[in-house]
């Protein structure tokens, strides 16, 4: 046996799954909430929409409202939590004097395998490849400084934006979106992930300032200290809400004076810039606002079907396509699915996933998905039969 192979097994033998007992209420319902947001923009947004001419008056308000509200607000809080996930699981592995580096490398090997799988047999528009890729790049600032965190963060919002107007400078062609009017379901599948892959580099890096800002977080202990926090709290939720408001206002005064005309490179940013700043605003009104409602035993039972959903993240994020798509065949929705179907069939997959998540945490300590995950993480297939009198931790 190799020196590598024998240091992988020994990290795998240290390290192990978060119990149920070890679990932090908060991040499952988090977890929860950002899922549905998730699901609500797959439903409208990745199916193939017709042209919006075609649209009732009740669509035209529903995809406005919801565009505000969801679109890239859930996205971004779920890759904030991811670095908040990764940040807990470098603490428990120092403090078990374990290197989680080889184990965390084959968790995130394991991620790609998945998401690619998905990419192609389900989900257009996929995230796990890009969490994955972009997590290993995570894994570079495990030992860096506030300081370093901000500089990378930084670099990561305005690298997208330095590498498009570099392949611009190339002349080489910018890539087009596929048409695939058409074309076989898989088919299609295939040349999306082409497509989003060849531009990867354009759109990727911008997760690393969420995966940045969720590790600085974890490292920080906020989670673990709510309770002596409600005044930032509260700031949060101001502070988010009027952000986000006041960049979405940026946003669209700068579309509007460039309507119809292509963006010069410095309005192209800062209206970039503004997006992201509306998203991570409303993203931490939500996240805030969640956290205040947490601070009662009785709201953390009320939201406990959320935690449900979000222990479950993987297999409820896998399960959501593989729900709606044979609808959307059976019905010939694709590239037909107005606002108001979209909303009625992410209801539909939501009010399935939550008493679906309960009743199976029930019986077993993983979703199938997270137990495949963990099976490869570690190297063994991982009990999955539930121990009884484990509550989660608040």
């Amino acid at each position: 046996m190799s020196a590598t192979q024998l240091s992988i097994e020994q990290a795998a033998s240290t390290l192990r799954p978060v119990e149920v007992g070890e679990r932090i209420l908060a991040l499952d319902v988090l977890r929860g909430f950002a899922l549905f947001g998730v699901l609500l923009a797959y439903a409208l947004w990745n199916l193939g929409t017709p042209p919006e001419d075609t649209y009732s008056s009740f669509d035209r308000i529903l995809n406005r409202g919801l565009t505000v509200l969801v679109d890239t607000k859930a996205y971004t809080l779920f890759a904030i939590l991811f670095g908040v996930g990764f940040s807990i699981q470098l603490t428990r592995a120092s403090s078990r004097g374990a290197r989680i580096v080889p184990v965390y490398c084959r968790r995130l090997l394991a991620l790609l395998l998945i998401g690619l799988a998905d990419a192609l047999l389900l989900r257009n528009g996929d995230i796990l490849v890009p969490y994955a890729t972009m997590g290993f790049i995570l894994l570079l600032f495990r030992n860096a400084s506030n300081r370093t965190l901000a500089i990378g963060a930084i670099v990561g919002l305005l690298f997208p934006y330095v590498a498009r107007s570099a392949w611009e400078l190339t002349g080489v062609p910018f890539p087009q979106r596929p048409e695939t009017e058409g074309v076989g379901y898989f088919a299609s599948n295939f040349a999306w992930v082409r497509y989003w892959y060849t531009i990867a580099i354009t759109s990727w890096p911008a997760s690393l300032p969420m995966f940045l800002f969720g590790f600085y977080i974890g490292r920080s202990r906020f989670i673990d200290k709510i309770g002596a926090h409600r005044r930032w709290l509260w700031i949060a939720v101001v502070a988010g809400l009027a952000i986000g408001v006041s960049a979405l206002v940026g946003v669209e005064s700068i579309d509007r004076t460039w309507r119809g005309v292509p963006q010069p490179f410095a309005p192209r940013v800062i209206s970039g810039l503004l997006r992201s700043l509306h998203a991570w605003g409303l993203a931490a009104f939500y996240a805030s606002s969640i956290l205040f409602l947490l601070q009662t035993p009785a709201r953390q039972r009320r939201l406990a079907p959320l935690a449900a959903v979000g222990r479950m993240a993987l297999t409820n994020y896998l399960l959501q396509s593989v729900l709606i798509i044979p609808v959307c065949m059976a019905f010939n929705l694709f590239d037909r699915v107005t606002p108001t179907i979209g909303t009625l069939l992410a209801l539909g997959v939501w009010t399935f996933q939550v008493p679906a998540s309960m009743w199976w945490l029930k019986r077993f300590q993983f979703g199938p998905a997270e137990w495949v995950w963990r099976s490869l993480t570690y190297g063994h297939p991982q009990p999955m039969r539930a121990v009884q009198n484990q509550t989660p931790a608040s």
